[in-house]
């Protein structure tokens, strides 16, 4: 609600929103990892809980209110609460780590201010060592938001803070940036992730950490208008190669975002082949552990159906472990996913 009185305006706030997750979309496509926003809700006439001056509260209240309120009636796999409220111990953003498709903990929240606010801290909720400070320069400027959200959604997908051990490099530490998961420097926030980022963010996948991230989100599900070039299969939209100074896609009509004449499918669809279905049974995705399991085209979709795996409690690991979420959960196992190893 504080945002919303920062912005008294609907619109204007549906508008700068749409504005932060293109933008936060824009930082994870060199990743593999496209961020399709399905809603923003404007909290106009009060919050739904109260937020609170302390960061680690106010995610917990929000993690919370996520499961028990808004899962039910939107499924999603992430949620990201946008505060204007001024949190006391020096944080403005705070998630929890290697959380992704939890519905208890994926979530995080960031503070929007128009001030320079005190570095932020990410506690990993799982292993017992210390949080981390983030270095945050908070501004209104929807660059600024739109990292400090990147930055929570990573520690959502297993990233690590970008440690000075570990040889971390992206293209913003030649223009005196930071990278966007990067450890206090006293830089402006970062516009790029690192190599250790993605490194990270492929250990966690392989993990099966992004069970939830597999299935393409329905056309008619996504916020906002609909707009060719953006790479987003949208409502009344065929296939979306992106721009016509992009789109490599013999299947697609980079202009009008149709599929071309005869072809039934685009081409980075998991099961389309020379835009024409690939028959049911074909593979489209291999097991990621032993808690997993393979997916197969039916003949009629041209996506790949949503991963599957073992029933939560079955047996893994020899009889050391159980499967949870599609992941082989040892106590090991989870440390070394959200601190790394050692």
């Amino acid at each position: 609600h504080p945002q919303f009185q920062n912005y008294p305006n609907l619109q204007r706030v549906r508008t700068r929103t749409l504005e932060i997750a293109n933008q936060v979309d824009v930082f994870f496509q060199p990743l593999g990892v496209r961020v399709a926003l399905l809603a923003v809700e404007v909290w106009s006439e009060g919050d739904k809980f109260t937020v609170g001056s302390s960061a680690r509260a106010a995610l917990e209240h929000f993690l919370h209110w996520r499961q028990q309120e808004l899962l039910p009636r939107l499924p999603h796999d992430n949620a990201q609460l946008l505060t204007g409220t001024h949190f006391d111990d020096v944080s403005v953003g705070m998630s929890a780590q290697a959380s992704m498709c939890s519905p208890a903990r994926s979530g995080g929240v960031s503070m929007v201010s128009t001030t320079h606010i005190p570095p932020a801290v990410t506690p990993p909720p799982a292993c017992p060592d210390p949080p981390t400070p983030v270095p945050q320069d908070h501004s209104i400027s929807v660059l600024v938001v739109a990292s400090t959200v990147a930055h929570q959604l990573g520690h959502n997908l297993g990233m690590r803070h970008d440690g000075t051990g570990r040889f971390c490099h992206c293209s913003d530490l030649q223009q005196d940036r930071g990278c966007i998961m990067a450890s206090p420097t006293g830089l402006t926030p970062g516009l790029s992730f690192s190599n250790c980022s993605q490194q990270d963010l492929e250990r966690s996948l392989r993990q099966g950490l992004g069970w939830c991230l597999s299935n393409v989100p329905e056309p008619r599900s996504l916020s906002g208008t609909p707009r060719c070039g953006n790479r987003f299969q949208e409502l009344g939209e065929g296939c979306d190669c992106g721009l016509s100074v992009e789109c490599t896609d013999p299947c697609c009509n980079s202009s009008t975002c149709q599929l071309v004449p005869g072809a039934m499918c685009a081409t980075g669809d998991t099961c389309c082949q020379d835009c024409q279905l690939r028959p049911a049974g074909h593979p489209c995705r291999e097991p990621l552990g032993e808690c997993d399991l393979p997916e197969f085209c039916d003949g009629v979709s041209p996506h790949c159906p949503p991963d599957a795996f073992l029933q939560d409690g079955q047996p893994c690991a020899g009889g050391q472990a159980v499967c949870y979420g599609g992941a082989c959960a040892t106590y090991e196992g989870q440390c070394q996913q959200l601190l790394g190893p050692g």
